[in-house]
């Protein structure tokens, strides 16, 4: 029964086969084992103790399925089952739904024993089952997999959770943790998704010459970078960045140049990735802007190419079509980099990307101040018990912990990008510093005054101006090309878009009579992936497309075609024009 499990179990899951492979059913059986109750049914005991529910597993089983799972799933929803036992939850769970399982049972002995006396083969024949004992794993998969409108539902074996309480507790959490990011994500992208590639391609439309980031990589080797968030604390700062200014490359978000032009402080480098309304909250000086090095993620507001700045460098961000199809036409020039998400984050990794050895942040709070969201003194305006007004946009609110040990409030987006950082630094493990006194707690960073820094790491002054201007002489980079790459990649797009305009314009005309009409939609939304721009471009649309397939109710599907090839056609007019 075990090799039968086993080739299942690869088939899944190879890491957890693997260790399978090498824990004998000896090992397995030394504190487990097996009682028969009244009824024939075998209960799984750990150390003289009941895992499988009692006085009936399998009774037990379909009570908790039916009390947890209060209405009907779909294939696209997920189940996460905590234990094993000897598999009459999972039965129970195969049998009365469609949904996507995924059990998680850290007890690997468990797993082993119960494929020694259990068939789990049939849980894994439609491809719905996933296993396994690691946690991480675990939450990774549903992560992958988990889409906007799916439910997630759990289910676990009573007396197991007794025994395993903080297990479960944390199971629990970390995949609320994960679909929240996820919502977050697939939120960005439902509102986003059409603004970035529309912000790609007017970028290229002008003819500002522009040089690729990874450039500037090792430009300013061993130096000292300070990194200013638009935070409280950089208006707290002020002074003191404004003495020590010359011992720093400074790396900014376009949010502070005001703050920072007021104060008489010239950034080296304004970091921008925000997509919209960039021109309500950057510096209307426009001579000031003349002598700042602007650094612009491919995504990012078109607005910023009407500006004044020194040099302009663009982040080719890897999950970028556009990015891709263009770095790959300019054959090794330019390199496609890990996307931040937020401009703080990018901008450390540009000055990492640059060669800086110490990092040094100020306005990075994540946090109010006295409900002050800003060091423009921009208030957090309370809404209500949960929510803030910032700028007249509602934002929910959540608490988190501060370097104080209290609690204080932020933006609940803000609780992710606390998350965001930590995976960042946890990899890099560089030499962080935060000046806030307040802010949220950042797992990596250390927090200390300036004067402390400065003392400990004694930053010799830097002519970042000398050394950009030494680099930019000796360059061999062609920015036009890159713009004549940029027009070639979007008139291939018009060229394979053209066909699948014209079979729309030939659907529209006839898709009332048609008795088939969704069928043949479906065959021309199958050619949307020729191309690659487009694909990314209705990204979200497509995504329900895979779950309306299965969907009966005619004006649905009607209305859901018609939305989408309207958004094509847009997307070719808008492209056409542009071009």
């Amino acid at each position: 029964m075990f090799k039968k499990n086993l080739e299942a179990i690869k088939k899944v899951n190879k890491i957890l086969a693997y260790k399978l492979e090498h824990v004998t059913i000896e090992e397995a059986s030394r504190n487990l084992g097996a009682i028969k109750n009244e009824f024939g049914e075998y209960i799984l005991t750990k150390d003289n103790k009941y895992v499988d529910d009692t006085p009936s597993p399998i009774a037990s089983a379909k009570a908790i399925y039916e009390q947890q799972i209060k209405s009907a799933t779909s294939r696209h929803d997920f189940i996460v089952i905590f234990g094993l036992g000897l598999g009459n939850l999972l039965d129970y769970a195969h049998t009365e739904s469609v949904a996507q399982i995924v059990l998680y049972e850290p007890d690997i002995n468990i797993i082993r024993f119960t494929c020694e006396y259990v068939d789990l083969t049939k849980y894994f024949n439609d491809g719905r089952l996933y296993i396994t004992n690691n946690l991480t794993d675990c939450t990774n998969h549903v992560g992958e997999k988990y889409l906007l409108e799916d439910k997630i539902e759990f289910l676990y074996i009573k007396n197991y959770v007794l025994q395993k309480p903080s297990e479960f507790t944390v199971l629990t959490e970390r995949i609320f943790e994960v679909c929240q990011e996820k919502i977050i994500d697939m939120n960005t992208i439902k509102k986003m998704s059409k603004v970035w590639i529309n912000n790609s391609i007017k970028s290229f439309t002008n003819p500002k010459l522009r040089y690729p980031v990874n450039l500037l990589e090792n430009t300013f080797k061993n130096k000292t970078a300070l990194i200013l968030g638009a935070g409280p604390s950089l208006k707290d700062n002020i002074e003191k960045i404004k003495q020590n200014r010359e011992k720093f490359v400074v790396f900014t978000v376009h949010r502070t140049l005001e703050t920072l032009r007021k104060n008489g402080i010239t950034p080296d480098f304004c970091v921008i990735v925000d997509a919209q309304w960039v021109k309500d909250s950057i510096s209307k000086d426009l001579e000031y802007l003349k002598d700042i090095n602007f650094i612009v993620d491919i995504k990012a507001d078109a607005y910023i190419y009407s500006l004044p700045c020194k040099n302009l460098f663009t982040y080719f961000s890897n999950n970028s079509i556009i990015a891709q199809k263009i770095a790959t036409k300019m054959l090794g020039d330019i390199k496609l980099l890990e996307p931040a998400g937020t401009s703080t984050i990018t901008a450390y990794k540009c000055a990492k990307l640059s060669g800086c050895k110490n990092f040094v942040f100020a306005g990075v709070d994540l946090a109010f101040k006295d409900d002050t969201a800003y060091c423009d003194d921009k208030n957090a305006v309370a809404n209500t018990q949960t929510s803030v007004k910032i700028q007249n946009i509602v934002r929910e609110i959540t608490e988190i912990k501060s370097i104080t040990g209290e609690y204080v409030k932020t933006r609940a987006d803000y609780a992710c990008f606390i998350k965001q950082f930590e995976k960042v630094f946890a990899v890099d493990k560089t030499n962080v510093y935060n000046l806030t006194t307040f802010g949220a707690f950042i797992k990596g960073m250390k927090y200390d005054n300036l004067e402390n820094i400065i003392s400990s790491l004694n930053p010799e002054v830097v002519s970042s101006e000398e050394i950009l201007n030494n680099f930019l002489d000796t360059t061999r980079f062609n920015s036009q090309k890159l713009l004549d790459v940029a027009k070639e990649v979007f008139n291939e797009e018009l060229n394979r878009i053209k066909p699948l305009i014209d079979e729309i314009d030939e659907w529209f005309e006839m898709y009332e009579e048609h008795p088939s009409f969704f069928d043949y939609a479906t065959n021309i939304i199958t050619k949307i992936t020729s191309s690659m721009i487009l694909s990314d471009y209705v990204q979200i649309e497509i995504l329900r497309f895979t779950k309306l397939v299965l969907d009966k109710d005619e004006v649905k599907r009607k209305d859901f075609i018609l939305d989408l090839f309207k958004h094509i056609k847009t997307f070719y007019k808008n492209l056409n024009n542009l071009t």
